[in-house]
C-alpha cells in the first residue's frame, strides 16, 4: 500500500514537471549577442539622458533665475551648465559589467541653460571638462565638487570668472564663466517609469516616468516648480523634524512593552504631507508666473492622472484628490491673473 503511494507521487510529480517543460525550438542567444545588445541599449538610454538633463537645464533656468524674492536666502550661484551624473538608474544593473556601467563617469556637459552665462560663454553639450580653475578634473563627481567650490566663492565676492578648460572635438578650449545668483536646488534625473518627482531639501529628482506622462513643457515646469516650492518652504525639514518628535513616541511606547514599529513617526509625518502638498501646488503657479511662464491648463495633467488611476480621485491620507489640485491649481492663476492686472507684485498670500 506504501509502495503504491510512493508510486503514485512520484508519477504525479513526473507529470507536473513535465506539463511545465518547453517544447518550442526557441533560437539561442550567444553570450556575445547579449553583450552587443545591452551596450546598444546603455548607449540609448545614454542618450536619452542627455536630452532630458538638457531639457530640465532649459526649463528650470527661468525658474530659478526669476524668483529671487520668493526663494529669498534659499540661493546659491549658478553658471546654467549641468554636468554628467552617474546615476541611480544603473544601480539595477548588477549584472552587466562594472567596466560597462560608464554612464555619467567622465565629466561631461550634458545640459546648457539657454541665456545662462555657460551658453553665453560658448559651452555646448557634449563638451569635456579637463579643469576648472586650474585644478584638473578626474570624474563627473569631482567636476561638481569643483564647481560647487569655484561658485561657492562668489558669496564671498569673488568678482573674477571661473575657468573651464574643456575638450571639444579633439581640440581643447579655455572658457570663462561668470555665475549669477538663482534659487538653489540641484536638479536631476532619478530612474523609474512611475509619474513621481520628489525634493529632498537641497536637491530635486525627476523620475523618466515624468517625460512620457507629461504633454507639454509647461506641465514638466509645473513639476519642478512644485518640487522647488518644497525645498523654499522647509517643508521637508519640517517633515523629518515632525518625524524625529514621532520617534520619541515611538521609543516610549516601547518603553512600556508596546510595538508600534515605527508607526507614530510615520503617522506624524504623514499627517503633515497633505498640507506641504496644497501649498506647494500654490507656491508653484507664482514661480512659474514670476518666470513669464504661462501655466494655463497644467492643471489638465490632474485629469489625465486620474484617468490613469481613478484611485487618485478619491481621498488620500498623504496628497490631495486630483479634483482639489485641479480646482486648486485653477483658483492660484485667477488670483495670480487679478494681481496682474492691477499691477501687483506676484508674491503668494501668507497668513
Amino acid at each position: 500500500m506504501f509502495g503504491g503511494c510512493k508510486i503514485l507521487c512520484v508519477l504525479g510529480i513526473s507529470y507536473f514537471l513535465a506539463s511545465c517543460a518547453v517544447v518550442s525550438d526557441v533560437p539561442e542567444i550567444s553570450n556575445y549577442e547579449l553583450q552587443q545588445e545591452v551596450k546598444k541599449q546603455l548607449e540609448f538610454a545614454e542618450r536619452t539622458m542627455i536630452e532630458r538633463t538638457h531639457k530640465l537645464a532649459n526649463l528650470s533656468w527661468p525658474i530659478l533665475v526669476h524668483n529671487l524674492e520668493m526663494c529669498e536666502d534659499f540661493v546659491q550661484h549658478r553658471t546654467g551648465m549641468w554636468l554628467s551624473r552617474k546615476s541611480s538608474i544603473l544601480t539595477n544593473l548588477s549584472w552587466v559589467p562594472e567596466d560597462e556601467q560608464t554612464i555619467g563617469e567622465d565629466p561631461v556637459v550634458w545640459g546648457v541653460a539657454d541665456d545662462s552665462p555657460a551658453a553665453r560663454a560658448g559651452l555646448e553639450v557634449g563638451d569635456h571638462i579637463l579643469a576648472i580653475d586650474s585644478k584638473r578634473v578626474k570624474s563627473s563627481a569631482d567636476a561638481r565638487r569643483l564647481l560647487a567650490k569655484s561658485t561657492k566663492e562668489f558669496a564671498a565676492e569673488r568678482t573674477d570668472p571661473i575657468q573651464l578648460l574643456i575638450l571639444r572635438d579633439d581640440e581643447r578650449k579655455s572658457i570663462e564663466v561668470k555665475p549669477v545668483l538663482a534659487c538653489r536646488s540641484e536638479i536631476s534625473l532619478a530612474g523609474g517609469t512611475r509619474f513621481n518627482a520628489y525634493a529632498t531639501g537641497r536637491h530635486i529628482k525627476i523620475l523618466n516616468g515624468i517625460f512620457t506622462f507629461v504633454e507639454t513643457d509647461e506641465e514638466l515646469q509645473y513639476v519642478i516648480a512644485h518640487e522647488l516650492a518644497h525645498n523654499i518652504s522647509n517643508h521637508v525639514v519640517y517633515a523629518r523634524a515632525r518625524g524625529a518628535v514621532g520617534i520619541v513616541f515611538d521609543l516610549l511606547a516601547l518603553r512600556w512593552n508596546v510595538w508600534t514599529n515605527g508607526g507614530i513617526s510615520r503617522l506624524t509625518v504623514q499627517a503633515f504631507t497633505k498640507p506641504y502638498e496644497v501649498e506647494a501646488d500654490y507656491l508653484a503657479l507664482y514661480l512659474l508666473a514670476n518666470a513669464g511662464i504661462d501655466s494655463t491648463g497644467v492643471e489638465n495633467l490632474w485629469r489625465r492622472l486620474a484617468t490613469d488611476d481613478i484611485s487618485r480621485i478619491g481621498w488620500n491620507l498623504t496628497h490631495p484628490s486630483t479634483p482639489e489640485r485641479f480646482i486648486q491649481l485653477q483658483k492660484t492663476r485667477e488670483e495670480i491673473e487679478a494681481k496682474q492686472r492691477r499691477n501687483e507684485k506676484l508674491l503668494p498670500e501668507r497668513k
